[in-house]
């Protein structure tokens, strides 16, 4: 077993984008880089220097097309709908040469990069906000039954996630993901005003943007690459992290992933 270094798991999430982004060129799929990427290619123009992921967002018509066309030697889509042990709501591309292990209630798959999906929601804010509180009972039960009990929690802690878990017993994290699409699908409002990031286990309102920010892209620079990003990255970024040009302490420099170990298969 070889151990894959924060760099390496960089430098391989690299490659999985650079794919990705030539894919979606080629069949004229658009995409945008999303949260710490969007962030890490504004500020550091390429990853933050401390983060370990890639994330990006498609409008639902460009993601559907995506994860049921692309195809590639290495790298796979994962989706719930398709993979029997893959349960997140969103898809993922992971490379398959490699395994990662997370503290997550799931198989351990590689490393990959995320795909979120842009949604359709409603013309007003207010009920775009009371949709996503309706999503909430169904994305606390999968927050719950994802959770792992680990050796970084405080004793407490792991007696109170593994008690907790008794709630969820009887829900599956595949039907969870299952009852979260069908509740975003049931909107079905192409020319929304606004999307949302809903297929996610988090509830913020700040997956809720105007649907006009995702409609103009650019290419930016991210390490040795170019990749597309909506040109409203101010708006964008300073909802999800307000002074986003600030830097963090230096306590607080550090993955907000949970891994284990990441090597070679």
């Amino acid at each position: 077993m070889t151990i894959i270094s924060t760099e390496e798991i960089q430098n391989i999430q690299l490659d999985i984008m650079k794919a990705v982004h030539a894919f979606c060129i080629d069949n004229g799929l658009r995409y945008t880089l999303a949260y710490g990427s969007m962030l890490g290619a504004v500020r550091h123009k390429g990853f933050i220097p401390w983060d370990d992921d890639i994330d990006i967002s498609m409008l639902r018509e460009d993601y559907e097309k995506f994860i049921s066309t692309f195809q590639h030697e290495y790298l796979k889509v994962y989706d719930f709908r398709k993979d029997a042990d893959f349960d997140y709501p969103y898809a993922k591309v992971i490379d398959t040469r490699t395994v990662m292990e997370e503290n997550v209630c799931m198989k351990n798959f590689g490393v990959d990069i995320d795909i979120f999906p842009l949604d359709d929601m409603f013309d007003d804010k207010q009920e775009c906000e009371a949709f996503l509180n309706s999503m909430k009972p169904v994305k606390k039960k999968y927050r719950l039954k994802l959770l792992k009990p680990s050796f970084k929690n405080v004793w407490w802690k792991r007696l109170l996630i593994r008690a907790s878990k008794v709630l969820v017993m009887k829900y599956s994290l595949k039907d969870l993901s299952s009852r979260m699409t069908d509740m975003i699908s049931s909107i079905n409002n192409p020319s929304s005003k606004y999307v949302g990031v809903l297929a996610s286990n988090s509830f913020s309102s700040n997956c809720i943007m105007p649907r006009d920010w995702f409609l103009e892209y650019e290419m930016v620079p991210f390490c040795d690459m170019e990749f597309m990003c909506i040109k409203n990255t101010d708006e964008y970024l300073t909802l999800q992290y307000g002074d986003y040009m600030q830097l963090p302490p230096v306590e607080k420099r550090t993955s907000p992933h949970t891994l284990n170990n990441v090597y070679w298969k």
